[in-house]
């Protein structure tokens, strides 16, 4: 649905740089250098290869020490950046906290738009997922304990998930334990008139169509639709569309957050979103 609004205000409400103008010279940096420090001095693999194109690649972090037996309770973190932008590189600071709780973290890289569509990466992504379950022996997971959690435009690809025939791709129905949507799209059908459709192409039939919040959710594990109470008003509008439309889903603003400052809610071990991830991999 395509609220009713001039196109001039539609995008403004859509618009997360404008509205949080400074990020990208403040938080950004900061992940990026925390990033680095994790990617020299966490155990695990990098730049595993998952798939045929250039970012289909992933990061495994784990604790140092011998894994248990079955393997690390693993979360799997999909970043976002509207489908276009960033790289899995930038957000190896998710794993931080859970290396640091005994916890593994794999970070999802994909291919971006306009290189390829909306429905190619939830493509890649779903081959992610496989790849890590079907591979979890040798990167150290744990199969049976994966949480999954995405921010932005990994919130919408979280919510995919949820709506995958997993069963399909040789999975359990319900490969995850939980998975958490941060900051998340349900609806893309209000993109379709505005500045970032010159990237994603997308007409309102696709736009429908890869919308999870027009979709039927196949995945049972528990689901969270989590926002910032100092988002944009589109940003609450989609976290209650999903959980409207959706059974059994946790709807929950976390005041005072913005767009980028609620991602640092899983940067750090010392906050409810952490605390509310890591609870299902214990």
């Amino acid at each position: 649905m395509i609220p009713d609004l001039p196109i001039e205000e539609l995008a403004r409400r859509y618009n997360n740089g404008a509205a949080v103008p400074d990020w990208q010279e403040t938080l950004l940096p900061r992940w990026q250098r925390e990033s680095e420090r994790v990617r020299d001095d966490a155990g695990g693999l990098r730049d595993v290869v998952y798939g045929p194109h250039e970012r289909n690649r992933l990061d495994v972090f784990t604790p140092a020490g011998a894994p248990p037996p079955h393997g690390w309770p693993t979360l799997v973190f999909i970043h976002g950046g509207y489908w276009q932008r960033l790289y899995k590189d930038d957000w190896s600071v998710i794993a931080a906290p859970f290396i640091a709780n005994g916890m593994a973290a794999v970070i999802l890289g994909y291919t971006l738009c306009p290189q390829t569509t909306i429905r190619g990466i939830a493509d890649e992504i779903e081959t992610a997922i496989s790849y890590v379950w079907k591979a979890a022996g040798g990167l150290s997971v744990n199969r049976d304990r994966l949480a999954l959690a995405g921010h932005s435009a990994g919130g919408h690809l979280t919510a995919w998930c949820m709506t995958t025939d997993w069963a399909a791709r040789g999975l359990p129905a319900t490969p995850f334990v939980a998975a958490t949507a941060v900051s998340g799209l349900f609806d893309l059908e209000p993109l379709v008139p505005i500045y970032l459709n010159e990237a994603l192409k997308l007409d309102n039939a696709e736009a429908l169509a890869m919308s999870p919040a027009y979709r039927t959710r196949r995945v049972s594990c528990e689901f969270t639709a989590a926002v910032g109470g100092a988002e944009l008003p589109e940003f609450g509008r989609q976290n209650a569309l999903l959980g409207a439309a959706w059974q059994d889903v946790r709807e929950w603003t976390l005041p005072g957050l913005n767009h980028f400052s609620i991602i640092d809610q899983l940067t750090r071990d010392d906050t409810a979103l952490f605390a509310h991830v890591a609870k299902a991999l214990r």
